[in-house]
């Protein structure tokens, strides 16, 4: 999986863009995940519904199952690291595509401007690796077009490396740490017990192993 994300001022185009490379990618066989940082506290669950008086009767997962969808709704704790919400929601896509984010050091970033005076902050972010204006400006860094998205989503897919782990094992739902030699002595285990099983697919995304007394 890969990550990177998208920032820039509010009214930006943020939102657009995600859209945009979001159906190229489709196109081209990948799936995609989003997640967007919100800088102010929202609440989707309604007072008063079953589900929101779940959670405050002391339930620490709620889920909501209709006919189409399902909502799954979880106190966020301070523990949680970015790595450990990514790993636990988003395993399962190729590109994990994230709104906000700009002083959030751990991703590759690209920076998209309104104007000129934005452009300004553009040596203050940190990660950056692309912008992406209606204005050309002078920079070391890639310069795309809001229309290029072609462009951009292949700037991304050979720049952006895997995310790390490959391979992850949680006991009682802590990340225990692997060193390469037995990560790559558990992907050959696994790969072997599971190819002789029927249905499986030749070359699987995303293999999940799930053991509970």
């Amino acid at each position: 999986m890969k990550v990177v994300a998208i920032v820039g001022p509010s009214e930006s185009g943020k939102t657009k863009l995600i859209e945009s490379l979001i159906r190229y990618f489709r196109q081209q066989g990948l799936e995609c995940g989003v997640l967007k940082l919100a800088e102010e506290e929202i609440e989707l669950d309604e007072k008063g519904k079953d589900s929101w008086r779940f959670g405050q009767a002391g339930a620490s997962q709620v889920g909501v199952l209709t006919k189409e969808k399902f909502f799954f709704l979880k106190n966020f704790k301070d523990q949680y690291s970015w790595l450990r919400i990514i790993t636990d929601y988003f395993l399962g896509v190729d590109l994990l595509l994230i709104e906000g984010g700009k002083k959030v050091s751990d991703f590759k970033k690209i920076f998209l401007a309104k104007n000129s005076e934005d452009l300004k902050s553009v040596e203050f972010i940190e990660n950056l690796i692309a912008v992406v204006s209606d204005e050309k400006f002078n920079s070391t860094l890639p310069h795309f077009y809001p229309y290029q998205i072609k462009e951009l989503a292949k700037f991304l897919l050979e720049n952006l490396s895997p995310m790390d782990p490959l391979i992850q094992i949680k006991v009682d739902g802590q990340i225990i740490p692997l060193n390469p030699f037995v990560e790559s002595m558990i992907k050959e285990l696994v790969q072997a017990m599971i190819r002789p099983l029927k249905n499986i697919p030749a070359n699987p995304r995303l293999i999940s192993i799930l053991l509970k007394k």
